[in-house]
C-alpha cells in the first residue's frame, strides 16, 4: 500500500478516535449529572458508555484489522479482546465504587455482559461493513471499466486499417534501407496491437505487460541515442507467463519519467528495473527532474495520471501492494511491489462460483 497514504490513514483514524471518545465522555458526563437527580443507579449506567466505546475502538480500529490481515488468529483475537476489556473495566469499576460507595456483584455482571455485547456487535458490524465495501469497490471498478470501453469505442479507428497502413510504411522503409525507421514502425505496430486488444482485459501475462514496457522505452530512446548527456538504462526480467497483472499499471511511471526526466541540454538519466521474487513484482523507476516549459507539449500534457494508477491499485490489489514515491529538486524515485496472481482473476472467480 502507498506508504504516505497509510500514514495519512493512521492520522485520520487517531483523530477520529479522539473526537469520538471526547464526545462520548462529554455526553456521558451530561447525562450522568442529569440522572443523579432522578436515581443514582440510573446515573451509573451512563458511565458504561466510555468503557464500551474504548472496547469498540480497540476492536474496530486495531484488533479486527490484525485478524483480517492474518497477523493474529481467531483464538488470539478472543483472548486479547477479553483481556483488554478486563483492563479497561478496572478503572471504571473503581470509579463506580467511589460513586456507589460499595462493591456490587451486579455492577460486575452488567459490565461483563455489556462488554460481551459490544465485542460481538463490533465484530458483526466490522465484517458487514467490509463486505459492503468490497461490493461497492467491485461495482466502481466495473463501472470504470465500462466507461473506459465506451470511450474507446467512440474514438477507435478501424484497427485493421491502421495495421495495414503501418505494414505498408514498414515495407517502404525496408525497400529504402531505412532500417531504423522500419524497426520503429514495427515496434509502434506491436504497441498499438497491445493497446487495442490486450489492454481491455482484466489481467494479462506479466511477460506481455513487460514486453510493452520494453517497446515503449526503446521507441522513446531513439530520440536521445545520439545525445551524450542522456542515459537511459533498463533491467527488466524476461518473465514467464505463469504470473498475471492488470495491464497498464507500470507504464504511467515510465511515461512520467520521460516527460519530466529528459533534457537535451542538461545531464539526464532514467533507470527502470523490474524483477519477480517469490511471486512478488518489484518495480522501480529512478529519473532526473527538469522544469518544464510552456512550449514543451510532451511534458505538459497529462497521460493516464499517477492518481489514476493509485486508484486502480487500491481497487485491484487491496492490501497486496506497496507504493513509495520520493522526490526532491533534482530527482524522482518510484518503488512498487505487487503480490501477483498465478491465474487471472476471471479464472479465480469461475472456480469460486463452481465451488458455490
Amino acid at each position: 500500500m502507498n506508504v504516505s497514504s497509510t500514514k495519512s490513514n493512521h492520522k485520520m483514524t487517531f483523530r477520529r478516535f479522539i473526537t469520538e471518545f471526547l464526545f462520548v465522555i462529554g455526553m456521558s458526563i451530561v447525562f450522568f449529572i442529569i440522572s443523579l437527580t432522578i436515581h443514582r443507579h440510573l446515573a451509573i449506567l451512563f458511565l458504561y458508555a466510555p468503557f464500551g466505546y474504548l472496547i469498540y475502538a480497540l476492536n474496530n480500529f486495531s484488533l479486527l484489522e490484525l485478524l483480517v490481515k492474518k497477523k493474529i488468529t481467531k483464538v488470539e483475537y478472543v483472548l486479547i479482546s477479553i483481556l483488554s476489556a478486563i483492563l479497561i473495566f478496572i478503572p471504571f469499576l473503581i470509579l463506580v465504587q467511589l460513586i456507589h460507595g460499595r462493591y456490587s456483584d451486579k455492577i460486575l455482571f452488567v459490565g461483563a455482559l455489556f462488554a460481551s455485547v459490544v465485542i460481538l456487535a463490533t465484530y458483526l458490524y466490522f465484517f458487514r461493513y467490509r463486505a459492503d465495501k468490497k461490493t461497492i469497490d467491485y461495482l466502481r471498478k466495473d463501472l470504470g471499466k465500462t466507461a473506459a470501453e465506451y470511450k474507446l469505442m467512440q474514438s477507435q479507428v478501424n484497427p485493421h486499417f491502421l495495421f495495414n497502413v503501418m505494414n505498408s510504411i514498414y515495407g517502404i522503409a525496408l525497400q529504402e534501407n531505412a532500417s531504423r525507421t522500419a524497426d520503429s514502425v514495427q515496434r509502434l505496430s506491436q504497441m498499438m496491437r497491445f493497446l487495442i486488444f490486450e489492454n481491455q482485459q482484466d489481467q494479462i501475462p506479466l511477460s506481455r505487460d513487460l514486453s510493452y514496457l520494453k517497446e515503449y522505452i526503446a521507441i522513446q530512446s531513439l530520440r536521445t541515442e545520439n545525445v551524450p548527456n542522456v542515459k537511459i538504462e533498463q533491467d527488466i526480467i524476461d518473465s514467464l507467463d505463469s504470473l498475471y497483472i492488470a495491464p497498464m499499471l507500470l507504464i504511467p511511471f515510465v511515461e512520467n519519467a520521460f516527460k519530466h526526466g529528459i533534457s537535451m541540454s542538461k545531464p539526464s538519466w532514467i533507470k527502470v528495473n523490474a524483477d519477480v521474487v517469490d511471486g512478488q513484482l518489484k518495480f522501480s523507476v529512478y529519473n532526473s527532474i527538469h522544469k518544464s516549459t510552456g512550449t514543451d507539449l510532451e511534458r505538459t500534457k497529462s497521460g493516464i495520471g499517477l492518481e489514476n494508477v493509485k486508484s486502480r491499485l487500491d481497487l485491484t490489489y487491496p492490501d497486496r501492494y506497496m507504493l513509495v514515491m520520493e522526490q526532491n529538486q533534482q530527482e524522482y524515485f518510484v518503488f512498487l511491489t505487487i503480490d501477483l496472481d498465478e491465474v487471472p482473476h476471471s479464472e479465480i472467480a469461475s472456480k469460486i462460483n463452481e465451488n458455490d
